[in-house]
């Protein structure tokens, strides 16, 4: 499976655009029959949610004013990190019915090279289209440990790669010197631990002139709006979990109790920044991390531009 950030581009029904992110979050889009595949699903979910993995379903979307099977289906579909689908039939009058939406679901991710787990009942017999894939065959007694080995296996195939950081280029060094920073050098062992914190989600570590007051600075200008929530709301989790593990490490001794205070500071006073693509991936990322409990600053590729600009008229 492809394992690099990949943009779509061309919108399959028309719409003027698309550019949602492949595999772009820890989701699982599961397509199923409302009314056959009650219990299943309901099992799927707490798998999933164990693995923090998010189960979407194209039942649980509301997209009022907007086009439903692009928000409700299509771009779940391409953002998720894998996918389910129970090709359960549906019964009517004894005759065994596939359900259309669901096969529906099915083609749109292959024909988005996703990967998908496919289940049926063991007793029931799968379309002829579909007949050739690989189906996972399950009774009521062994779907829970089937579904959770195809899912831990499915997790395993798909984790993208991590991004390194952008390389920290003139006019982006530039820019952070512009707002009194500089990138910081990590060379010594209490820098580079605070770098590795960010540097899995592509963060970059940057300090103010005084070498005091730590910044994460992510150019994320490549993604969409939702990649850089996810990578900005993630960071803050690390940080959150590092420090609710302080008596424990300080237990152990992997850190003196002495520094407790000089981290918790470090804690308060760390700030994320961000750059984002356009004013509106701006707005949507500010006030989708308004919430985080710190200090997030979000610029746009054109305030970055801008502000060099302004500094080269002035010279």
């Amino acid at each position: 499976m492809d394992k690099t950030i990949r943009r779509h581009e061309t919108c399959i029904i028309g719409l003027p655009r698309c550019d949602y992110v492949f595999s772009s979050t820890r989701s699982c889009f599961i397509a199923y029959g409302f009314e056959e595949s009650p219990l299943e699903v309901a099992i799927l979910k707490r798998l999933l949610q164990t693995r923090g993995i998010e189960p979407i379903e194209a039942g649980g979307a509301l997209a009022p004013g907007q086009n439903a099977f692009c928000t409700k289906i299509c771009s779940k579909v391409i953002t998720s990190q894998f996918c389910v689908v129970l090709l359960n039939n549906d019964e009517s009058g004894g005759a065994e019915v596939p359900n259309a939406n669901v096969n529906m679901e099915y083609g749109l991710m292959m024909g988005f090279n996703k990967l998908v787990i496919p289940f049926q009942r063991a007793h029931q017999t799968l379309p002829f289209n579909v007949a050739g894939l690989d189906t996972i065959k399950y009774t009521n007694s062994d779907f829970e440990r089937k579904a959770s080995e195809a899912v831990d296996h499915a997790i395993t195939a798909t984790e993208q790669v991590a991004p390194e950081p952008l390389a920290i280029d003139q006019s982006i060094e530039a820019f952070l010197l512009l707002n009194n920073t500089l990138v910081v050098a990590c060379d010594n062992d209490a820098d580079r631990n605070i770098f590795r914190l960010g540097a899995p989600l592509g963060f970059n570590l940057i300090a103010d002139f005084g070498g005091f007051d730590y910044k994460f600075f992510g150019n994320y200008s490549h993604l969409r709006p939702e990649a850089v929530i996810w990578r900005v709301m993630k960071l803050c989790e690390i940080i959150t979990q590092r420090m609710a593990t302080l008596g424990i490490r300080i237990q152990t001794g992997m850190i003196d109790a002495e520094k407790v205070p000089i981290l918790t500071a470090f804690v308060q006073r760390v700030e994320i920044w961000v750059v984002a693509n356009s004013g509106d991936d701006k707005s949507a990322v500010a006030a989708a991390v308004a919430c985080v409990g710190r200090k997030v600053r979000v610029f746009s590729v054109a305030e970055v531009t801008g502000a060099l600009q302004q500094l080269a008229a002035k010279h």
